[in-house]
């Protein structure tokens, strides 16, 4: 598995255990479909939460929230379509958010943010 794949897998499980504490209920790690893939489905509360998780382990190439354009958008919205539709789900109480990870190696620590209904 290369540097990047690790980097994604560490943080996408660092942004899990962030919702989790926070009563969150993990529905869905890694949904695919030919639309694309959501990262991590979740409950909050009575909501359905698809998150993207981005992860940097410094910011030389911008922050890992910028990192999703409005293409990305656009192809979670349309993942989390496919999804709904496959598990017969038929309400509007969901939304896409995002995790941002940035890993800082030297002192072991993350910061995370959560920017919710980014689309």
């Amino acid at each position: 598995m290369n540097k990047k794949i690790k980097i994604g897998k560490f943080g996408q499980q660092l942004a899990a255990q962030f919702l989790l504490n926070r009563d969150y209920q993990l529905i869905k790690e890694n949904y695919y479909c030919p639309e694309g893939e959501i990262d991590l489905i979740l409950a909050d509360q009575k909501q359905l939460v698809f998150v993207e998780v981005k992860t940097r382990l410094s910011n030389k190439f911008g922050l890992p929230e910028e990192a999703i354009d409005q293409n990305k958008k656009e192809k979670l919205y349309q993942t989390a379509l496919t999804y709904l539709a496959k598990e017969e789900i038929n309400h509007d109480n969901w939304r896409i958010d995002c995790l941002a990870v940035e890993i800082d190696q030297a002192n072991k620590k993350a910061q995370i943010r959560h920017h919710k209904n980014i689309y």
